[in-house]
């Protein structure tokens, strides 16, 4: 039987083409790493993904090279891009519900909780507004569409640099890492030059 996650991975590819492990890891916030690490690996190993330098995935591009089962895995994985906008369209509604229920009680109730009880609650808020920002992303992405979404696509292009320097620098040498904060005051090096050196002196016996 197919992990949950593996629908979740293959989806994610066939929307964005091939895409790095950690941006894979990333964009699934509902699954460990180690989990979706474990399912790409499994994935690749029967076929159903392509993998290029280790570390990125992609979705075969010649359907005939896999086998008839695993055909029949990625056909049922693969929805269509309507199906996806009716699934968005219907967690958005939920998650609405769960808003308007948790805005009653934070009205009903704000007042009338102590100091500990308003720290949980801003903690709920976060969260609440956590998903919603996933799933208003998520929207977009269906309804308007990755190339039409600027912005998004700047942010997402920005951490995907971002990522791509930290990694960069994992394995730079030392001198490639050092940062410049700072110079000595203009002339101030010279003045150091020219201090004078202690001078050592013949001993004889």
């Amino acid at each position: 039987m197919a992990s949950t996650a593996d629908e979740p991975i293959l989806n994610l590819l066939k929307e964005n083409g091939e895409m790095h492990s950690n941006d894979i890891c990333a964009a699934l916030t509902m699954f460990k790493d180690a989990t979706v690490r474990s399912r790409l690996g499994k994935l690749k190993s029967k076929g159903n993904l392509s993998v290029r330098d280790r570390s990125y995935y992609s979705i075969p591009t010649s359907a005939q090279t896999l086998p008839t089962d695993d055909l029949t895995q990625i056909s049922n994985a693969l929805r269509a891009a309507d199906a996806n906008k009716k699934t968005i369209d219907r967690l958005l509604n939920i998650y609405d519900s769960v808003l308007d229920n948790y805005e009653t009680w934070v009205a009903d109730n704000i007042g009338n909780i102590d100091f500990e009880q308003q720290l949980l609650f801003i903690e709920n808020l976060k969260w609440l507004t956590g998903i919603g920002d996933k799933l208003m992303k998520r929207w977009s992405l269906e309804h308007v569409g990755y190339d039409t979404n600027s912005r998004q696509a700047q942010e997402d292009a920005k951490a995907k640099t971002e990522l791509r320097e930290q990694e960069a620098l994992k394995n730079a040498p030392l001198e490639d890492t050092i940062v410049v904060v700072g110079h000595y005051k203009e002339g101030f090096q010279e003045i150091l030059e020219h201090l004078p050196k202690k001078e050592v002196e013949d001993i004889s016996v």
